[in-house]
């Protein structure tokens, strides 16, 4: 996977934010806001949520996006893809996962969600295009996902990277508060 360290200013210490898969819980505050938020929109009957655990396990990839306050010996900013002494790596502030259905030949892009204080740095982008790229090398070219109708922003990401409407997949039946989208094929310069 190709990885993504940006500087990003919060306050007198630069911060650098790399993507990394999601090995235990690093993720399960950002997917408790991202319940609360869902709850605060839709009914329990129309929330397809899943567990981190379920993401963690199985036929399915996590991923975050991790801060590092620390850069290396270089300089540059630290990377997540070896585990780092200390408070050298820091929070998981966003993450999106996918679950393989191999015999039908696509993958779901499930639990998306930065953490609001990070949002506006192109980190929903560059989670979707990582997660893409992990797709395509799992040999699947078709991605779907299921998401609420009050969720303006994320309709215009997922559109603006290609998903187009799609009637119901998988086990999901109809939902007046659902919308179904799809992206395929995925190609190998995603999400921009």
């Amino acid at each position: 996977m190709d990885q993504y360290s940006g500087q990003h200013e919060r306050g007198p210490q630069a911060e650098s934010i790399s993507l990394a898969p999601i090995p235990g819980a690093e993720a399960d505050h950002l997917l408790l806001l991202s319940d609360e938020y869902m709850a605060s929109l839709y009914p329990a009957e129309s929330n397809h949520l899943v567990s981190s655990e379920s993401l963690r396990t199985g036929d399915a990839v996590f991923l975050g996006a991790f801060l590092s306050s620390s850069p290396d010996a270089a300089g540059q900013p630290a990377k997540t893809d070896e585990p780092l002494p200390g408070s050298e790596v820091g929070d998981c502030i966003a993450c999106v996962a996918a679950r393989f259905y191999r015999e039908a030949e696509y993958a779901e892009i499930k639990r998306l969600y930065v953490q609001e204080a990070y949002r506006g740095l192109g980190l929903s982008r560059k989670l979707m295009s990582a997660i893409e790229a992990e797709i395509l090398a799992e040999g699947i070219d078709c991605a779907r996902l299921e998401m609420g109708i009050y969720q303006p922003e994320a309709d215009a990401l997922y559109r603006s990277l290609g998903y187009r409407d799609i009637q119901p997949f998988g086990e999901y039946m109809v939902d007046p508060l659902s919308q179904f989208l799809e992206k395929s094929p995925l190609s190998a310069c995603t999400g921009g």
